[in-house]
Protein backbone atom coordinates (compact mmCIF):
# COMPACT_ATOMS: atom_id res chain seq x y z
CA UNK A 1 0.00 0.00 0.00
CA UNK A 2 1.00 3.63 -0.46
CA UNK A 3 3.18 5.54 1.99
CA UNK A 4 2.34 9.15 2.87
CA UNK A 5 6.02 10.08 3.27
CA UNK A 6 6.88 9.20 -0.31
CA UNK A 7 6.25 12.60 -1.93
CA UNK A 8 7.13 14.78 1.07
CA UNK A 9 10.50 15.90 -0.28
CA UNK A 10 8.96 16.65 -3.66
CA UNK A 11 6.19 18.77 -2.14
CA UNK A 12 8.48 20.70 0.18
CA UNK A 13 11.00 21.39 -2.57
CA UNK A 14 8.32 22.96 -4.74
CA UNK A 15 6.58 24.83 -1.94
CA UNK A 16 9.63 26.61 -0.63
CA UNK A 17 9.31 28.74 2.52
CA UNK A 18 7.16 31.66 3.60
CA UNK A 19 4.85 33.39 1.16
CA UNK A 20 2.72 36.50 1.23
CA UNK A 21 1.86 36.60 -2.45
CA UNK A 22 -1.11 38.98 -2.58
CA UNK A 23 -2.78 37.20 -5.52
CA UNK A 24 -2.81 33.81 -3.82
CA UNK A 25 -6.22 32.79 -2.46
CA UNK A 26 -4.60 32.25 0.95
CA UNK A 27 -4.01 36.00 1.20
CA UNK A 28 -7.65 36.27 2.34
CA UNK A 29 -6.47 34.77 5.66
CA UNK A 30 -3.21 36.57 6.50
CA UNK A 31 -1.19 35.72 9.56
CA UNK A 32 -0.11 38.26 12.20
CA UNK A 33 3.42 36.88 11.90
CA UNK A 34 5.08 39.55 9.81
CA UNK A 35 5.41 40.47 6.15
CA UNK A 36 6.89 38.70 3.16
CA UNK A 37 9.61 41.17 2.05
CA UNK A 38 9.16 40.21 -1.59
CA UNK A 39 5.66 41.69 -1.68
CA UNK A 40 5.57 43.78 1.51
CA UNK A 41 2.40 41.84 2.34
CA UNK A 42 1.41 39.69 5.35
CA UNK A 43 2.69 36.12 5.38
CA UNK A 44 -0.15 33.67 4.81
CA UNK A 45 1.68 30.44 3.94
CA UNK A 46 4.78 28.56 5.03
CA UNK A 47 6.04 25.45 3.24
CA UNK A 48 2.69 25.20 1.50
CA UNK A 49 0.66 25.27 4.72
CA UNK A 50 -1.62 28.26 5.11
CA UNK A 51 -2.09 30.15 8.35
CA UNK A 52 -5.76 29.15 8.34
CA UNK A 53 -4.87 25.45 8.10
CA UNK A 54 -2.08 25.70 10.66
CA UNK A 55 -4.26 27.37 13.29
CA UNK A 56 -6.96 24.71 12.89
CA UNK A 57 -4.63 22.29 14.68
CA UNK A 58 -1.93 24.26 16.48
CA UNK A 59 -3.60 27.55 17.31
CA UNK A 60 -2.25 31.03 16.62
CA UNK A 61 1.43 30.40 17.36
CA UNK A 62 3.60 32.56 15.13
CA UNK A 63 6.79 30.95 16.45
CA UNK A 64 5.71 27.47 15.38
CA UNK A 65 4.18 28.70 12.12
CA UNK A 66 7.33 30.51 11.03
CA UNK A 67 9.62 27.70 12.16
CA UNK A 68 7.31 24.97 10.77
CA UNK A 69 9.30 22.02 12.15
CA UNK A 70 9.12 18.79 10.20
CA UNK A 71 7.01 16.92 12.75
CA UNK A 72 4.32 19.61 12.60
CA UNK A 73 4.40 19.73 8.81
CA UNK A 74 4.13 15.93 8.54
CA UNK A 75 1.27 15.78 11.02
CA UNK A 76 -0.70 18.42 9.12
CA UNK A 77 -0.05 16.77 5.76
CA UNK A 78 -1.02 13.30 6.96
CA UNK A 79 -4.04 14.10 9.13
CA UNK A 80 -5.63 16.86 7.04
CA UNK A 81 -4.81 15.67 3.53
CA UNK A 82 -3.48 12.13 3.15
CA UNK A 83 -5.78 10.49 5.67
CA UNK A 84 -8.80 12.44 4.46
CA UNK A 85 -8.52 10.99 0.95
CA UNK A 86 -7.77 7.49 2.25
CA UNK A 87 -4.19 7.38 1.03
CA UNK A 88 -3.22 4.34 3.09
CA UNK A 89 -5.90 2.30 1.35
CA UNK A 90 -4.68 2.96 -2.17
CA UNK A 91 -2.85 0.19 -3.97
CA UNK A 92 -0.46 2.22 -6.11
CA UNK A 93 1.87 4.94 -4.81
CA UNK A 94 1.52 7.17 -7.86
CA UNK A 95 -2.28 7.14 -7.73
CA UNK A 96 -2.19 7.93 -4.01
CA UNK A 97 0.26 10.76 -4.65
CA UNK A 98 -2.07 12.18 -7.30
CA UNK A 99 -5.13 12.15 -5.06
CA UNK A 100 -3.20 13.64 -2.13
CA UNK A 101 -1.76 16.34 -4.37
CA UNK A 102 -5.26 17.32 -5.44
CA UNK A 103 -6.28 17.63 -1.79
CA UNK A 104 -3.13 19.62 -1.06
CA UNK A 105 -3.82 22.05 -3.89
CA UNK A 106 -7.61 22.26 -3.89
CA UNK A 107 -8.65 21.16 -0.41
CA UNK A 108 -10.12 17.76 0.40
CA UNK A 109 -13.61 18.74 -0.69
CA UNK A 110 -12.35 20.03 -4.02
CA UNK A 111 -10.22 16.92 -4.56
CA UNK A 112 -13.12 14.59 -3.78
CA UNK A 113 -15.41 16.45 -6.14
CA UNK A 114 -12.83 16.39 -8.93
CA UNK A 115 -12.22 12.68 -8.40
CA UNK A 116 -15.95 11.95 -8.60
CA UNK A 117 -16.19 13.91 -11.83
CA UNK A 118 -13.13 12.19 -13.27
CA UNK A 119 -14.38 8.67 -12.50
CA UNK A 120 -17.85 9.42 -13.85
CA UNK A 121 -16.58 11.05 -17.05
CA UNK A 122 -13.69 8.72 -17.77
CA UNK A 123 -15.06 5.35 -16.69
CA UNK A 124 -18.81 5.88 -16.81
CA UNK A 125 -19.60 5.44 -13.12
CA UNK A 126 -22.78 6.88 -11.68
CA UNK A 127 -22.63 9.41 -8.85
CA UNK A 128 -23.94 6.79 -6.43
CA UNK A 129 -20.95 4.61 -7.33
CA UNK A 130 -18.38 7.24 -6.37
CA UNK A 131 -20.12 9.29 -3.68
CA UNK A 132 -18.31 7.80 -0.67
CA UNK A 133 -14.56 7.69 0.05
CA UNK A 134 -14.62 3.91 0.42
CA UNK A 135 -16.19 3.55 -3.01
CA UNK A 136 -13.59 5.75 -4.66
CA UNK A 137 -10.74 3.81 -3.05
CA UNK A 138 -12.13 0.50 -4.29
CA UNK A 139 -12.65 1.87 -7.79
CA UNK A 140 -9.19 3.45 -7.99
CA UNK A 141 -7.60 0.19 -6.86
CA UNK A 142 -9.65 -1.76 -9.40
CA UNK A 143 -8.75 0.57 -12.25
CA UNK A 144 -5.11 0.49 -11.17
CA UNK A 145 -5.09 -3.27 -11.58
CA UNK A 146 -6.75 -3.00 -14.99
CA UNK A 147 -4.42 -0.34 -16.41
CA UNK A 148 -2.39 1.79 -14.01
CA UNK A 149 -0.84 3.83 -16.81
CA UNK A 150 -4.20 4.81 -18.30
CA UNK A 151 -5.50 5.81 -14.88
CA UNK A 152 -2.43 7.83 -13.94
CA UNK A 153 -2.16 9.81 -17.17
CA UNK A 154 -5.90 10.28 -17.26
CA UNK A 155 -5.74 11.85 -13.80
CA UNK A 156 -2.82 14.03 -14.86
CA UNK A 157 -4.66 15.30 -17.95
CA UNK A 158 -7.77 15.98 -15.89
CA UNK A 159 -5.78 17.98 -13.36
CA UNK A 160 -3.98 19.96 -16.03
CA UNK A 161 -7.25 20.94 -17.69
CA UNK A 162 -8.70 21.88 -14.33
CA UNK A 163 -5.74 24.07 -13.37
CA UNK A 164 -5.57 25.79 -16.73
CA UNK A 165 -9.25 26.65 -16.44
CA UNK A 166 -8.93 28.48 -13.13
CA UNK A 167 -9.33 32.25 -13.05
CA UNK A 168 -5.83 32.80 -11.66
CA UNK A 169 -4.15 30.55 -14.25
CA UNK A 170 -2.72 33.61 -16.08
CA UNK A 171 -0.77 34.43 -12.91
CA UNK A 172 0.19 30.99 -11.62
CA UNK A 173 -0.46 28.66 -14.57
CA UNK A 174 3.13 28.36 -15.80
CA UNK A 175 4.34 27.36 -12.34
CA UNK A 176 1.46 24.90 -11.90
CA UNK A 177 2.26 23.21 -15.20
CA UNK A 178 5.97 23.04 -14.49
CA UNK A 179 5.23 21.44 -11.15
CA UNK A 180 2.79 18.99 -12.72
CA UNK A 181 5.37 17.98 -15.32
CA UNK A 182 7.91 17.35 -12.57
CA UNK A 183 5.27 15.43 -10.61
CA UNK A 184 4.69 13.13 -13.59
CA UNK A 185 8.43 12.48 -13.93
CA UNK A 186 8.68 11.73 -10.21
CA UNK A 187 5.86 9.20 -10.26
CA UNK A 188 6.68 7.37 -13.50
CA UNK A 189 8.70 4.79 -11.61
CA UNK A 190 5.62 3.58 -9.76
CA UNK A 191 3.55 3.19 -12.89
CA UNK A 192 6.35 1.35 -14.71
CA UNK A 193 7.06 -0.84 -11.68
CA UNK A 194 3.41 -1.79 -11.33
CA UNK A 195 3.06 -2.50 -15.04
CA UNK A 196 6.15 -4.71 -14.97
CA UNK A 197 4.86 -6.62 -11.98
CA UNK A 198 1.53 -7.22 -13.67
CA UNK A 199 3.27 -8.31 -16.87
CA UNK A 200 5.49 -10.70 -14.93
CA UNK A 201 2.43 -12.24 -13.28
CA UNK A 202 0.85 -12.80 -16.69
CA UNK A 203 4.04 -14.34 -18.06
CA UNK A 204 4.37 -16.65 -15.07
CA UNK A 205 0.72 -17.68 -15.31
CA UNK A 206 1.03 -18.43 -19.04
CA UNK A 207 4.26 -20.37 -18.49
CA UNK A 208 2.64 -22.51 -15.80
CA UNK A 209 -0.33 -23.11 -18.09
CA UNK A 210 1.91 -24.27 -20.94
CA UNK A 211 3.82 -26.57 -18.58
CA UNK A 212 0.57 -28.02 -17.25
CA UNK A 213 -0.69 -28.68 -20.78
CA UNK A 214 2.58 -30.36 -21.80
CA UNK A 215 2.58 -32.52 -18.66
CA UNK A 216 -1.04 -33.49 -19.31
CA UNK A 217 -0.33 -34.65 -22.85
CA UNK A 218 2.82 -36.50 -21.78
CA UNK A 219 0.89 -38.37 -19.10
CA UNK A 220 -1.97 -39.47 -21.33
CA UNK A 221 0.38 -40.94 -23.97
Amino acid sequence: MANYRDAVNFIQEWEGGISGHPEDNASAYPSPCGNDPRYNAPIHTNKGITWQTFTSIYGASCDQFLEMPQDIWLNIYKTLYWDKIGGDGLYNQAIANVYASWAWGSGVGGADNQMRQFLMNTYGYAYTDVALPEQRILILNWQTRQDAEKLFYGLVDWRRNYLNGLSDAPTFGAGWNNRLNAFVDYNKKYITTQSNKDLNRVIIALTLLVIAVLVYFLLIK
